[in-house]
């Protein structure tokens, strides 16, 4: 096994503690409110070579511009929560109402108190 695909492996394994800095990034800039949860491959126990780490990001009320947004809660993420910057994290940002789709498959809720 490469030096690469074992690098890789060892960040995929952290899932937990970058999904609870995002966390925390995200409910700095949105709120307490906000719910963050594990989708995709991770959550079901599907990790691969080619595998990231999904979390999305529920809130009732979005700024227009989520670009933006999603940058901001890395950065924070990144800056104050220990995220390291190359962590293979992909962030879903939507609200409630589009939420309940992506929920539909397996997910795990991310509590970060």
């Amino acid at each position: 096994m490469s030096s690469w695909v074992r690098y890789h492996f060892r960040h995929l394994r952290r899932w937990r503690e970058y999904a609870e800095s995002i966390c925390r990034a995200a409910r700095d800039i949105l709120g307490e409110n906000v719910e963050v949860y594990v989708i995709g491959g991770v959550a079901e126990g599907r990790t691969t070579i080619l595998s990231d780490i999904d979390i999305l990001i529920v809130a009732d009320m979005l700024p227009r511009n989520r670009k933006r947004l999603y940058g901001e809660i890395l950065g924070r993420a990144i800056d104050m929560y220990g995220l390291p910057w190359d962590a293979p994290v992909e962030l879903h940002i939507t609200d409630k109402k589009r939420a309940k789709e992506c929920l539909k498959g397996k997910h795990i809720r991310v509590n970060a108190d």
